[in-house]
């Protein structure tokens, strides 16, 4: 028998365990530990950046039309998600890592997280009122040329918001800062400072009005 074995087996009898009797006594996860996602679908502005950015293949989204509006489905599969938190970098806030690393699961739909939200349609602007009726005018008295030379132009018309939710801009106020081309997730903005363009890919924009939120001469109408 080796006798030195036998007296460390004996003393670890009356020391306290190197382990913890989990799941018995719960352990909270380390500091900024990446586990189960939580998905907030109310603050989702639908960009689409963490499906795009994804490097798993991890997200999905599903849109479905209904009376409400488009009814958006985004899943994320954890089996397959490798808790980069990349989506989570591009996200506007609806994107979140927990510290909850309990996920054994027994089935597929143990690793889904899915949140629904309803992307309503733009609300539709009332047609312009009708101008009254001028009353007759009486003829005006002949007025000197001086005074039609200083009587003001006529104001510009104003630029008047999209019926699909998109953003508008008004060129009398944009100092083509590219402030809005950065901001925008979707990249659908191109503006030229040089050449003083501002250009809206109608595909890829997502009407979210990250773009007019950020614009520091308020020149862009949603």
């Amino acid at each position: 028998m080796d006798i030195p074995f036998v007296r460390e087996a004996i003393s670890q009898l009356f020391s306290k365990p190197s382990t913890v009797l989990y799941p018995v006594v719960p352990v909270e996860a380390a500091p900024n530990y990446r586990g189960r996602i939580a998905y907030h679908p109310e603050k989702c502005i639908n960009c689409g950046m963490c499906e795009r950015v994804c490097a798993g293949n991890a997200i999905t989204t599903v849109v479905e039309k209904t009376e409400e509006g488009d009814k958006v489905t985004r899943t994320f599969n954890l089996g397959s998600c490798t808790f980069c938190a990349t989506c989570m970098d591009f996200c506007h806030g609806a994107i979140e890592f927990t510290t909850d690393y309990h996920m054994i699961a027994t089935k597929e739909e143990d690793l889904l997280v899915i949140g629904t939200h309803i992307r309503k349609p733009p609300a539709k602007k009332a047609p312009p009122k009708p101008a009254a009726p001028a009353a007759e005018a009486k003829p005006a008295e002949a007025k000197p040329a001086e005074d039609k030379a200083a009587a003001p132009a006529e104001a510009a018309p104003a630029v008047q918001p999209r019926d699909d939710g998109k953003p508008v801009q008004d060129p009398s106020k944009c100092v083509y800062c590219t402030i809005c081309a950065k901001k925008c997730p979707a990249g659908a903005l191109e503006v030229d400072r040089a050449n003083k363009t501002w250009k809206l890919d109608e595909d890829l924009c997502v009407g979210c009005g990250t773009c007019a939120e950020n614009c520091p001469k308020k020149c862009i109408i949603i």
